[in-house]
């Protein structure tokens, strides 16, 4: 519960600060126009009225002394939360993120569902591998070939040749 107020004044703060940084560095456009620097703007501005309102909520369902045990709870509570199965899913997918274009999509997310398997408690590594490598082969028909979304193929020679050689199979969906 301390977290949750914490972070969402954190993200207030940054919000604003965006807002200010965007109309402080873009040119500025023509006053019948909408120009590159109002778009984020108005986004950030929407983000910040619905940042806003959850402030309002939170203070409103919870009351002072609740907040003030939260936040005696907060380093128990951080702890707890380092130790759970949601943060390693999260340090999996930054993983995921940094291995993305060094060894492509095929490669990264075939052991990104491997290791979000075991990570929520499947231990047969032939399930494992076999339900992995169909929702790759889904994904990558579904984006490179149905929306033609060029997908990274990676730098690693070996692991570039088979993506190149999978990608190959799939021609004839095209």
């Amino acid at each position: 519960m301390a977290l949750e107020l914490i972070v969402n004044i954190l993200l207030l703060i940054f919000s604003v600060f965006c807002f200010w940084q965007v109309g402080a560095t873009m040119p500025k456009s023509a006053d019948n126009e909408l120009g590159a620097e109002q778009w984020p703007q108005a986004l950030l501005f929407l983000l910040i009225i619905a940042i806003g309102w959850n402030l309002v909520t939170y203070f409103r369902k919870h009351k002072k002394e609740e907040i003030a045990r939260a936040f005696a709870d907060f380093l128990p509570g951080l702890v707890r939360f380092v130790r759970s199965k949601l943060f390693f899913g999260m340090i999996l997918l930054v993983v995921m993120a940094f291995l993305y274009e060094p060894l492509g999509f095929l490669v990264t997310c075939l052991l990104f569902l491997g290791g979000y398997g075991f990570l929520l408690g499947e231990r047969r590594p032939v399930r494992m591998f076999l339900t992995s490598a169909l929702i790759t082969m889904l994904l990558y028909i579904g984006f490179s070939v149905f929306l033609g979304i060029m997908l990274p193929r990676g730098y690693v020679p070996f692991l570039r040749n088979a993506a190149l050689a999978l990608e190959s199979l799939f021609q004839i969906f095209k």
